[in-house]
């Protein structure tokens, strides 16, 4: 069982069913966020979760699309890194256009993301929305697999990967990796499922230098070439910088407290090791 069910997994984002007509493209671009829209755009869209804004899959993704590599990026932004969706792909060292579900593990660990996975005890959705919501409820967002309905390959595990960001009455809260958010359950209408849900990464955090504590960033503009950023310390919201990384590196942050009695906790952009 253990071994087929691992086949059937494998069988993620690249060859998926195309989404129902009331689903947006999986290739949608995201609305480009600017410096002065960026607050308003943030608030509307965290309300009901975790503060992780939907994003879509890079236009320069290939026909399969890059869900998991878009779920990846829009924790990573949480987690304190800006990464671009290509690095992520590259990271976990495919064999195909685009990560699978064995890929992803390869890339988070490639990224210094520290994680754990979902290990069912029961099958069913109440046990795994269970789990995951005590993950959220500690702060960390859950990479999942979900259903495509109605699917073309009904024999497979799951047809696409989203991130879970909230659970409440609805389900759970995802980014669709198309840009937006929906609560998601267990349904056979449709659309986005949980039926049947077995996979599930929880990201604890980046990998942190002896000392130093989480950060956090908002996306405030993009361009092809530069990227501007506001980067937040998880435990002291009141220390911010903003400033402007390449589009196309990898730029990871850290805060770290000073010396002497009246140290302060600053914004450090932390040294990547070659990846």
């Amino acid at each position: 069982m253990r071994a087929s069910l691992a086949l059937v997994l494998l069988w993620e984002c690249s060859q998926r069913p195309a989404p129902p007509s009331e689903l947006p493209p999986a290739k949608t671009p995201a609305p480009k966020a600017t410096a002065s829209n960026a607050t308003t755009s943030m608030s509307a869209q965290v309300a009901d979760g975790l503060p992780i804004p939907a994003r879509s899959q890079a236009p320069e993704s290939p026909p399969a699309g890059w869900c998991g590599e878009t779920a990846i990026q829009e924790a990573l932004l949480h987690l304190g890194m800006w990464a671009p969706q290509r690095l992520i792909n590259q990271a976990g060292k495919p064999a195909h256009p685009d990560l699978y579900s064995t890929d992803l593990p390869v890339a988070l660990t490639a990224l210094g993301v520290r994680h754990t996975f979902y290990a069912a005890q029961k099958r069913g959705f109440a046990p795994f929305a269970t789990w995951v919501a005590s993950a959220l409820d500690e702060g960390d967002p859950v990479l999942a697999g979900v259903k495509v309905l109605p699917t073309q390959h009904p024999e497979w595990g799951l047809d696409h990967f989203v991130l879970v960001v909230g659970h409440g009455d609805k389900g759970l809260l995802v980014n669709t990796t198309w840009g937006d958010r929906r609560w998601v359950g267990d349904t056979e209408t449709p659309g986005l499922s949980f039926k049947n849900a077995v996979y599930a990464i929880r990201l604890l955090g980046l990998s942190l230098s002896v000392n130093a504590t989480p950060a956090r960033i908002v996306l405030l503009e993009e361009t092809a070439s530069v990227v501007k950023l506001r980067v937040t310390c998880a435990d002291a919201r009141s220390v911010m910088e903003e400033l402007s990384v390449p589009a196309a590196e990898l730029a990871q942050f850290q805060c770290v407290r000073g010396e002497g009695a009246a140290a302060q906790l600053s914004v450090e952009r932390s040294a990547l090791r070659k990846r």
